[in-house]
């Protein structure tokens, strides 16, 4: 790897997505928007649902991600970043959440629950 490059690494609860080499990589955190090149402090923050874009510096080369929530970390010129989800379409967020399909019961609820369960076994 060329001292002026840094890798970068992107992965999903699926597996490695994309790892390659390249000069700038910009993403969006809950701190705002960074873009970083080699020889940047070291860093760990959340990613927002948002773009990424990778590329080399004065190259027509543009890669273009979308992504869900997740985290990334900066140490050693190596970029992680860990995402829920990737796509080189937009993602629609709205699809992820439906309500009905929400199983687990609140921390409440499951004690009253198990309060119920105890009471009726005495």
């Amino acid at each position: 790897m060329a001292s002026n490059q840094i890798q970068v690494i992107i992965s999903t609860p699926l597996g490695v997505y994309f790892d390659d080499t390249t000069e700038i990589c910009t993403f969006r955190t809950t701190e705002g928007q960074i873009g970083l090149m080699a020889g940047g402090p070291q860093f760990m923050a959340a990613l927002i649902p948002s773009e990424i874009y990778i590329n080399h510096l004065n190259s027509p080369e543009l890669k273009k991600f979308y992504v869900d929530k997740g985290i990334v970390q900066f140490k050693n010129n190596v970029l992680s970043l860990i995402v829920n989800q990737i796509s080189t379409q937009p993602i629609d967020l709205t699809q992820n959440f439906v309500q009905a399909d929400q199983k687990k019961y609140t921390i409440i609820e499951e004690i009253v629950l198990k309060k119920k369960l105890a009471e009726n076994n005495k």
